[in-house]
């Protein structure tokens, strides 16, 4: 189990996605915003779609927000997290499963989840109850402000 995170961990840091400008990369993640500034506070200036294609145009300090333009002309700062190199393909694309499209996204077969399962040492139910989980600016900000956390 130990192999399994470290092997994780390393992977992930060699598919960390930096930025060059004029870069194209894919909104891998449901809901993100553009910003006016790199700040989870900014305020939004537009949005994006599941797999959307934008442009680089400047990366932040601390690699941590990326500046992108949308196809439409708009731009904004977006974690550099919910950015990937590789195209998004959408479902509707192929001919697979949501379930299995989900597995893809996280790097795992049917298989590996279904080994990962009977292991019994994984609860992807969990994972999967959190993500569904959200938080509005306002009860983040609360949150931070009566941990006296800075907001930025």
């Amino acid at each position: 189990m130990k192999r399994f995170f470290v092997v994780s961990i390393l992977a992930f840091s060699l598919f960390r996605v930096s930025a060059d400008v004029g870069d194209r990369k894919f909104v891998s993640v449901p809901n993100a915003e553009l910003r006016a500034k790199a700040s989870v506070f900014a305020s939004k200036v537009a949005k994006t779609a599941y797999g959307e294609e934008v442009v680089v145009v400047k990366e932040g300090e601390g690699e941590k927000w990326t500046m992108v333009r949308k196809s439409n002309g708009m731009s904004g700062w977006i974690p550099t997290t919910s950015l990937s190199k590789k195209k998004i393909v959408s479902k509707s694309a192929l001919d697979i499963s949501p379930d299995e499209l989900a597995l893809a996204g996280k790097g795992f077969s049917d298989e590996d989840e279904t080994a990962y399962r009977k292991s019994g040492s994984a609860n992807y139910d969990a994972v999967d109850e959190m993500e569904k989980k959200s938080v509005s600016e306002s009860e983040l900000k609360n949150f931070l402000s009566a941990g006296n956390l800075n907001l930025e």
